[in-house]
């Protein structure tokens, strides 16, 4: 079986997407021939809350080393948080340490962090290791940054500054890459012409269905809503970002509609959206209620910013009555809450632009119903559809699961997303040169 040391600088007990990614990765690879050893952080390093249940989602024979980390407290005063480089040297260190014992074929770095690629980079020309890069987000942003500007504050611009210095180094040596999406990654080879198309793959999230079991067989408490309440309780679960508003609206619009034209129907729909900030530890900025109170909606609608634990999300997907799925303005943009959303087994009503994946996949699964836009074609313009939509899903009732093709569906459960990886890392190693590149350590 060959060896893949995994830089994952968020790795469970952390429940953010990231780790997440990381965990299902390293519980599937085995089963493809390749043993995973995970280079990550000591959780009290992280800059937030953890839940230490997670660690029972991890597969006991996992070999997982953790580092130390500059304090944050002292980064924070110098201007910069970012867990790969409080914890570069750390885990140069360890990494190190595994490289000179032998014995390790190929190196995966989850991005972000972002820096760490710069660790892989160093491995691979000090011992030859072929590195796979996966991408969860562009490290460059689409936009050229610009350093003056009333709109423009100092730490994006070094950001900016640092990302498009940074990533063709990190990425010179690269073996393969992989994203989440097609959308992910398309800018690197317009960036960099020495890439070859040819090292690059698409690995959406996956599905694993023995997340949803666990919680079934360890219930948790809904802090959110009542589900026996006798309301129709309607969950978004995640982040909602500005380039989602106008899809948000787009659904209070129709809800709207739905209470002038079915009344009783409508009038016990109540709207939750919950984690809405990308901040972990977001108090305030409720920024969906206030579109809510613009929409005339607020009395049902009601918003959590903060971040909830990975398995009470789960939680609140199984509580929930009508599961929502609400897409950016970007083509590229995947969610990772698809597949749970699913798994959740729960009607499911999507707004999303139409080259989105979430729009294949609902339709080719079955999963859920799907009002795209695009093409000319706004979010403020599909309220209509999406209050029929809406009030379909009403009548027929919560205990009504969509008709999901389940044998389709597998093709993008975690084990399936893992094969194509563990591909990748077979072609970066078949790949090697014989003579790597040394640099002094």
């Amino acid at each position: 079986m060959r060896h893949v040391v995994m830089l994952s600088p968020d790795f469970p007990p952390s429940g953010m997407p990231p780790a997440t990614r990381a965990r299902l990765f390293a519980r599937h690879l085995p089963g493809y021939g390749w043993k995973p050893t995970v280079i990550t952080t000591d959780p009290a390093h992280f800059a937030w809350d953890v839940d230490e249940e997670n660690l029972r989602l991890v597969p006991p024979d996992l070999t997982v080393v953790r580092t130390g980390a500059l304090p944050l407290r002292l980064t924070r005063f110098a201007g910069f948080g970012d867990i790969g480089i409080r914890t570069f040297w750390h885990q140069w260190h360890t990494l190190h340490s595994l490289m000179a014992g032998g014995g390790v074929d190929c190196l995966l770095v989850s991005v972000p962090s972002n820096y760490t690629m710069l660790l892989a980079r160093l491995a691979h020309a000090r011992y030859g290791i072929p590195y796979v890069v996966d991408y969860m987000d562009p490290w460059v942003s689409g936009s050229q940054c610009r350093l003056s500007g009333a709109h423009q504050n100092w730490k994006a611009a070094l950001s900016d500054v640092a990302a498009r210095s940074l990533e063709p180094l990190a990425l010179r040596g690269v073996a393969h890459i992989v994203g989440v999406s097609a959308g992910t990654t398309r800018g690197l080879l317009q960036r960099y012409p020495w890439l070859s198309s040819g090292v690059i793959s698409e690995i959406p999230f996956g599905a694993e269905p023995s997340d949803l079991d666990y919680v079934r067989a360890h219930p948790r408490r809904n802090a959110i809503f009542d589900p026996s309440d006798g309301c129709t309780h309607i969950s978004y679960v995640g982040a909602c970002i500005p380039q989602m508003y106008e899809s948000v609206c787009s659904i209070f619009a129709a809800v709207r509609l739905g209470l002038r034209r079915n009344p009783d129907r409508f009038g016990r729909v109540r709207l939750h959206f919950v984690g809405s900030s990308y901040d972990p530890r977001a108090r305030q900025g409720r920024q969906i209620l206030e579109l809510a109170r613009r929409a005339g909606v607020a009395d049902i609608v009601d918003e959590t910013p903060t971040r909830v634990p990975y398995l009470d999300s789960l939680q609140l997907l199984l509580d929930s009555h009508i599961l929502l799925l609400i897409g950016s303005d970007a083509p590229h943009y995947t969610a990772s809450k698809i597949f749970p959303c699913i798994l959740a087994r729960r009607p499911l009503l999507a707004v999303f632009h139409r080259e989105s994946t979430v729009c294949s996949i609902l339709r080719e699964t079955g999963a859920g119903a799907v009002v795209a836009f695009g093409a000319r074609r706004e979010p403020a313009a599909e309220a209509g559809r999406l209050a029929e939509e809406l009030d379909r899903i009403l009548a027929l009732g919560a205990e009504t699961p969509p008709p999901t093709d389940w044998e389709a569906f597998g093709r993008y459960s975690a084990r399936a997303m893992t094969g194509r990886l563990a591909s990748a890392l077979d072609r970066a190693v078949a790949a090697r040169t014989e003579t790597p590149e040394v640099l002094s350590a």
